[in-house]
């Protein structure tokens, strides 16, 4: 969501006449979107923030805030760091222009209003990519697991208009995108703050896959008991909806899951993978997971390894609990696992994840794949995705196949990465991308 907020700050700024420079060393206002969700990424920012500081000393030079370590922090990012001009919200992205303006006149500040509603598909944005758009369709979050800090500065959900949406997914068609992200904390909430208080990304997905120029639809992050069967079936029945879901457990044992106000079971997440897998061919599972929560014990993280076995993902985010201040787990819970121990059942968990990922990647050596290539992988290479997530690597320089299709042949498996040859793209003569609608031939 940082990126896509990014963009839209980018592309309000360039409409009212600034310029873009790729050199930060030459910009005379300098925005650092941030991101509070782990303590790494929050003194990332600070470190950030020390660095333009140096170059403030020697020249005129505005500083903005924003994200959501900003939301979380407030004045006390102005108290700590004197060369700040302001701080701003990650619901007030919109008045970009008027926040600088400000700041321009030397007066300091913090403004976290809302101005969400003044998002809309006619804002400028300045895409990083030319085929592939990320759309947020829906803010905050209400679940508040007690380690997240993000309904404290990302707010609660509120969805986007329906309309409007699709009139950016038409937009982004009309210039030429074949894919688009769907974003939101949690996604598959969308349109249950509408006055029928029904989830309706079954329905944007249902109406993008009308739009010929969209090749694939992906969404994230889903929360696990927000998943309806009506989405699942649309999924299945769809031509271009990924056939990856990305589902976060974050533990495999009833009791860490149940402290960290996760609303559901393990039992209950294995049956809702199961579903996902038998309803949807072709499907892939990612996860996250955090090890070394409060209590938990070998008992506990055992069961997380078999839960692991067990749903054999994709991918797994893993990570160390990190104590956010501000978080109900922060309050009342102490960090009382030893950073060995963490440490430890981090790396057991990430062999375990490369022994999965190696074994599954298995049935794809010898494959035809189609994938969309994505960008340069080495100076001799691209990379690219199937329809179902996995990553190919493959010998060629010719960046114009970027956004396009392209058909792989699959000669060597890692636990990461498929690579392969490609033996034709969408360019050459009698290729029909509606052959195969999922990814493999």
């Amino acid at each position: 969501m940082n990126v896509n907020d990014s963009e839209i700050m980018s592309g309000l700024l360039t409409k009212a006449g600034y310029l873009w420079t790729e050199n930060p060393e030459d910009a005379d206002i300098v925005l650092i979107n941030s991101c509070a969700v782990r303590e790494k990424a929050e003194n990332k920012m600070y470190g950030t923030i020390g660095q333009f500081l140096k170059i403030k000393k020697s020249r005129k030079l505005i500083i903005g805030v924003g994200g959501c370590s900003a939301e979380k922090e407030g004045k006390a990012i102005l108290e700590r760091f004197d060369g700040v001009d302001f701080v701003f919200g990650t619901r007030n992205i919109s008045d970009i222009v008027n926040l600088i303006q400000r700041a321009q006149k030397h007066k300091r500040f913090v403004d976290l209003s809302d101005k969400l509603d003044c998002v809309s598909y006619e804002l400028p944005k300045n895409p990083t990519s030319r085929h592939h758009a990320w759309i947020t369709i829906i803010y905050g979050c209400n679940k508040y697991c007690t380690y997240c800090i993000v309904p404290y500065t990302r707010g609660l959900e509120k969805s986007r208009p329906y309309e409007d949406i699709i009139n950016e997914v038409y937009d982004y068609a009309a210039k030429g995108y074949r894919e688009i992200t769907f974003l939101g904390q949690n996604v598959d909430s969308y349109g249950k703050d509408f006055s029928d208080g029904k989830p309706k990304l079954d329905l944007l997905i249902k109406k993008v896959s009308e739009i010929e120029e969209i090749k694939r639809v992906w969404f994230l992050t889903s929360y696990p008991t927000d998943i309806t069967d009506s989405l699942i079936d649309e999924i299945a029945a769809s031509r271009n909806a990924a056939r990856n879901v990305h589902l976060p457990v974050q533990a495999g044992s009833d009791r860490i899951l149940k402290s960290m106000n996760r609303r559901y079971t393990r039992q209950q997440f294995i049956d809702l993978v199961k579903k996902v897998k038998d309803k949807i061919p072709s499907v892939t599972i990612s996860s996250d997971i955090i090890v070394g929560f409060p209590g938990e014990t070998e008992e506990d993280f055992q069961q997380t390894v078999d839960l692991i076995k067990e749903c054999r993902f994709e991918r797994v985010n893993l990570a160390e609990y990190s104590p956010r201040q501000g978080t109900i787990a922060y309050k009342y819970k102490p960090d009382n696992i030893p950073s060995e121990v963490k440490n430890r059942r981090l790396m057991y968990l990430m062999e375990l994840q490369k022994e999965i990922n190696r074994e599954e990647n298995e049935k794809y050596r010898d494959k035809l794949l189609r994938i969309i290539p994505e960008a340069k992988a080495s100076d001799t290479a691209l990379y690219g995705r199937t329809m179902n997530n996995k990553i190919v690597i493959f010998n060629s320089q010719d960046t114009s196949l970027i956004g396009k299709f392209a058909d792989i042949k699959i000669k060597r498996i890692t636990a990461g990465p498929l690579y392969g040859e490609m033996t034709k793209n969408e360019n050459d003569a009698g290729f029909d991308i509606q052959n195969d609608p999922t990814f493999m031939i």
